[in-house]
C-alpha cells in the first residue's frame, strides 16, 4: 500500500524543467495526487495535467483567497461557473481566506470579499457534493466559523496550524486535518500537537508541492511523503503501513479516491 497526497501544485513554473520525472519518482512512491488550481489559468492547467495522467493526477478547482483581489466580481462567478460544469472533480480548492496582505491590498476590504468568495465555494462544493480543500493563512479562526456557520460538512485544512481551541472545534466538526512536510522542520510545535491529542483518523497526508518542504526555501517534491509518513510512525509509536492505511482510508472516504 502506498501514500496518497492530497493537496499539490504540480503546474508550478519550479517544476517546468523536470516534471516527467518528479510524477515518475512520484507514481513509484504513490497512490496518487491530488493538484489544486488558484484561479482561471492554473484551474485549466490542473484540468490538462490531469488529463495526461489519469487515475494518479486527480484535480481540484477554485479561486486561491490570495487572488481574490486580483479579480472582478464577473471573473470570479465566471470561474465559479466554469468550475460548475466540470464532471471529474475530486474536491474544491483551493479556496478559503488568506490574512497575509500583499502590497497594494486593502485588508478590510480584502476581508469582506474573500469571505464572500468563499461562501460561494462553499455553496458550490454543497451544490457539487464535493469536499473542499481549504487554505486558511493567519485566518484558521474565521475560516472555522465560516466552515460552521455554512454548513459545510466534507473539509480537509489544508496547512492547519490553528491554535489547541482551533483544532478541537475543527475535529468536533469532522474536517480532517492534514499533516505535511511542514512536520519536518524545527518549527514545527502545532503539527507535534495535533499528533499528541488527535488520533490517526483525524489526518490526511500532504506535502503542497512545491511549497513547504522538510528545508525551507527548497523545493518540495510529493516522494517528501515517504518522510511525513516515517516521522508519523515514530510519534504515533505505530507501524508506517498503519499510518498509510488509516490516512488512505480517509483520503476514500473523503474524495472517493
Amino acid at each position: 500500500m502506498k501514500p496518497f497526497d492530497v493537496h499539490t501544485h504540480m503546474y508550478d513554473e519550479r517544476f517546468e524543467s523536470d516534471l516527467d520525472k518528479i510524477l515518475s519518482d512520484a507514481q513509484k512512491a504513490l497512490s496518487g495526487l491530488i493538484v489544486v488550481g488558484e484561479n482561471p489559468e492554473t484551474n485549466r492547467e490542473v484540468l490538462a495535467l490531469c488529463k495526461k495522467h489519469p487515475k494518479f493526477l486527480f484535480p481540484g478547482l477554485a479561486i486561491h483567497p490570495d487572488q481574490v483581489w486580483k479579480l472582478t466580481d464577473k471573473q470570479i462567478d465566471n470561474e465559479i461557473d466554469f468550475i460548475l460544469k466540470q464532471k471529474n472533480l475530486v474536491c474544491i480548492g483551493e479556496c478559503g481566506l488568506d490574512y497575509k496582505w500583499e502590497e497594494g491590498e486593502e485588508p478590510e476590504k480584502s476581508k469582506l470579499r474573500q469571505r464572500d468568495v468563499f461562501i460561494k465555494h462553499i455553496a458550490l462544493a454543497k451544490k457539487m457534493n464535493l469536499p473542499l480543500n481549504v487554505h486558511s493563512r493567519r485566518s484558521t479562526g474565521a475560516v472555522v466559523a465560516t466552515l460552521k456557520e455554512q454548513g459545510a460538512r466534507k473539509v480537509v485544512l489544508h496547512g492547519f496550524s490553528g491554535t489547541p481551541e482551533e483544532a478541537k472545534e475543527a475535529v468536533a466538526l469532522g474536517y480532517k486535518l492534514t499533516m505535511g512536510t511542514s512536520l519536518l522542520r524545527k518549527d514545527n510545535r502545532e503539527s507535534l500537537y495535533y499528533l499528541g491529542n488527535f488520533p490517526l483518523s483525524t489526518f490526511v497526508l500532504e506535502t503542497d508541492s512545491p511549497a513547504l518542504g522538510p528545508v525551507k526555501g527548497e523545493r518540495n517534491v510529493p516522494t517528501n511523503i515517504s518522510l511525513v509518513v516515517k516521522e508519523i510512525a515514530r510519534i504515533k509509536k505505530v507501524p508506517e503501513e498503519t499510518v498509510i492505511e488509516i490516512t488512505n482510508k480517509n483520503v476514500k472516504e473523503l474524495f472517493g479516491i
